[in-house]
């Protein structure tokens, strides 16, 4: 996974592909109580027509929608460095790599969609490690750094909720769960105790995550913000075994 560091540090301007209203919304409110003057959502991947309308505090913003990525103009598409993908499940995997191909300046993203295929997934998985990009998914809330980046419905798609959470102050607390609820709940009680986020992401409830809980944590643990890391594991499968050894190992020191 690219380092939190590396994440922190980019400036977001986020490529939709496909269109999923509620979640660009939220986006945008997270955008706005950052004190960013404009939306980091900047395109959307979609067909049928050339604008969306959204809010960004209390005033309208028109997202540009175009029916393929060539069709992007030139000044949108070189500044582009992350992405949402919200199609289908049969489609995630070949919008993802097209979308990362065709504009390799990207450094990852969240995909939205749940049950893709298993074979899919480790093609996913394969051409991340290949291209060094980070692909969080799929059927992932997604990730989120305070202040700076977030990418899907992380944190919740409610502006109060968000603003609850106190999503823009960066903090020591690293928040990691399979499930988009128990995330966005962990996040919540981590406000609650007065503690803050270093960042929070959601592996995704899918069997095979491209970005795998214990690259998660290796990520938190090189990440110098991050001092606490609060994981919410469930039965089955072998991932706690992974965090095990790496706990065994000293290779994940923060507890």
């Amino acid at each position: 996974m690219k380092s939190i560091q590396t994440i922190r540090k980019t400036e977001a301007n986020i490529l939709l592909i496909g269109s999923h209203s509620p979640i660009i919304q939220s986006m945008l409110d997270f955008d706005f109580l950052t004190g960013r003057e404009k939306p980091s959502v900047k395109v959307i991947i979609a067909g049928g027509r050339k604008f969306e309308r959204y809010f960004f505090g209390k005033k309208q913003v028109m997202i540009p929608v175009f029916d393929q990525l060539k069709s992007i103009p030139g000044d949108i598409a070189r500044d582009l460095t992350f992405f949402f993908n919200t199609t289908s499940a049969r489609r995630a995997k070949q919008s993802t790599i097209e979308a990362l191909s065709f504009f390799p300046q990207i450094l990852g993203g969240t995909i939205f969609a749940e049950n893709i295929p298993e074979q899919h997934s480790l093609e996913l998985y394969h051409f991340a490690q290949a291209y060094k990009k980070f692909i969080i998914g799929p059927a992932s809330v997604g990730i989120l750094v305070p202040g700076k980046v977030k990418i899907g419905a992380i944190g919740g798609t409610d502006y109060r909720q968000l603003a609850a959470s106190d999503v823009v102050t960066s903090g020591n607390v690293a928040v990691f769960s399979a499930s988009g609820g128990m995330t966005n709940e962990i996040i919540q009680i981590v406000a609650q105790q007065g503690r803050r986020l270093s960042f929070a992401l959601s592996f995704g409830g899918d069997r095979f995550p491209v970005l795998t809980p214990r690259e998660a944590m290796l990520a938190a643990q090189e990440d110098t913000q991050t001092e606490v890391i609060v994981y919410y594991g469930e039965l089955g499968g072998t991932d706690e075994y992974d965090i095990v050894e790496l706990l065994e190992s000293k290779k994940l020191k923060k507890q």
